[in-house]
């Protein structure tokens, strides 16, 4: 039987290696180990010492672990790995990591599901500080507008995420989802006017009504030229 050889996500790049970072790899190695504490405390003072390190910029592996912690069940620390995950992705002063880490963090994006996007959408809810890395994150991935457009549209999702799904939507340029958003504004309004023709008819719900605005201003930027 043939040997299978699977792929092995590098702890540094061969480029950092060759610059003096092997004396790091300790240190990293036991950082990236604390981010899978169960105690929120251990989490958080395992990643302050990767960032200072800088291993999320040099370091696929260390990109990639703390991808899985988008959905950590602590929202700030969810919340600090966003905003360590996004900052790789927006270029600062016109410099971006090797590519192997936005390669490794593409691809664990990709198969971002429903859970983990509701999950960010928390953190979004909890703190608009993080939206531009959220944005940069999303963006990483084009299903992510699917996953965006059935949060949207369900019902059962708070109407605070569903908000928040329509605001990124725009934010991130989702223009396949203009159809679904004109069908949810003819829902609403439908609905609205209903009520208004039929006083007698159970009330329809006032936050959902609230999400109006918001699809609106969407629409508005998704069809600007």
């Amino acid at each position: 039987m043939s040997e299978v050889l699977l792929p092995q996500i590098a702890l540094f790049e061969d480029e950092n290696i060759a610059s003096g970072m092997t004396e790091l790899f300790p240190a990293v190695w036991q950082a990236l180990e604390g981010i899978a504490s169960p105690r929120a405390a251990d989490r958080h003072r395992n990643l302050d010492r990767l960032l200072e390190l800088d291993a999320p910029r040099f370091s696929p592996l260390v990109a990639y672990v703390l991808a899985t912690r988008l959905i950590d069940p602590d929202i700030k620390f969810r919340k600090r790995v966003i905003q360590a995950l996004g900052d790789l992705l927006i270029p600062i002063m016109g410099e971006r990591p090797p590519e192997s880490v936005r390669g490794h963090l593409k691809g664990h994006c990709s198969v971002m599901g429903r859970g983990t996007v509701l999950a960010v959408l928390e953190v979004a809810e909890f703190d608009a500080s993080a939206n531009s890395q959220i944005a940069a994150l999303f963006n990483m991935c084009s299903h992510v507008g699917s996953v965006l457009v059935e949060v949207m549209m369900e019902r059962r999702i708070s109407v605070s995420l569903r908000r928040q799904a329509i605001n990124f939507i725009g934010q991130v340029g989702f223009i396949d989802a203009i159809p679904q958003l004109e069908r949810l504004i003819e829902r609403l309004e439908s609905r609205s006017n209903g009520q208004r023709r039929m006083p007698f008819a159970p009330p329809s719900d006032p936050d959902e009504a609230s999400l109006l605005t918001g699809i609106q201003t969407t629409l508005t930027m998704l069809k600007e030229p």
